[in-house]
């Protein structure tokens, strides 16, 4: 029987998208070669992995991309002034949190995130309120889908995996789950979610 349900942020909650901070940034066309092709350097290098496991400050981070992708100040500050700006809200995930929560279920976040960027989400937005708790990659030094993470998310919260259910975009995390016992499923939009979870036996 599922009692908790923990949820991922970034697709889930807000969009994320490393194309639409790359057009928005460098006027590079959403989808086009050069869009993608900057997109995958800036946000899979080594330096964003750093950066969400907290091991930079996002001040420190700004200097560390002027100094490997020879960018200038204003653009490194332009960069991560849309990487928030452009985290719009998910219509109708914040609802299906707080029916759950009405109806007694448990409301997790596990992320993959920036502590500055947590800081503005909660300033932005009203669902962080309705977590009982939330696991940041930045504070724990875990990136998922390493198992890790998840276990730490059901140890700190006092959850058992069997009676979780977590909800994430990506695949590999998704597995991630999985593999310590939790059921996870593909989020793809706020109504397939609610179709999963009342399959998975909640009211709500």
């Amino acid at each position: 029987m599922i009692k908790n349900i923990i949820f991922d942020v970034g697709n889930v909650f807000v969009r994320w998208s490393p194309q639409e901070v790359v057009e928005r940034c460098f006027n590079l066309q959403k989808g086009s070669d050069e869009n993608l092709r900057r997109a995958e350097a800036l946000f899979r290098c080594p330096l964003w992995m750093n950066l969400n496991r907290g091991e930079l400050t996002q001040h420190e981070a700004e200097r560390a991309y002027q100094a490997q992708f020879d960018l200038s100040e204003a653009e490194t500050k332009a960069l991560f002034f849309h990487v928030m700006d452009h985290l719009e809200l998910i219509e109708g995930t914040e609802e299906i949190a707080y029916r759950l929560k009405k109806a007694g279920y448990g409301v997790f976040a596990l992320t993959d995130n920036v502590h500055e960027i947590v800081a503005y989400l909660k300033g932005r937005h009203r669902f962080w309120n309705l977590f009982d708790g939330a696991v940041v990659s930045a504070e724990i030094g875990i990136l998922k889908p390493d198992p890790a993470i998840f276990r730490h998310a059901t140890e700190k919260f006092r959850l058992l995996a069997e009676e979780a259910a977590f909800f994430d975009d990506i695949e590999a995390n998704v597995d991630g789950a999985r593999s310590i016992g939790i059921e996870a499923r593909i989020f793809t939009s706020p109504g397939r979610c609610e179709a999963d979870l009342q399959a998975l036996g909640l009211s709500f």
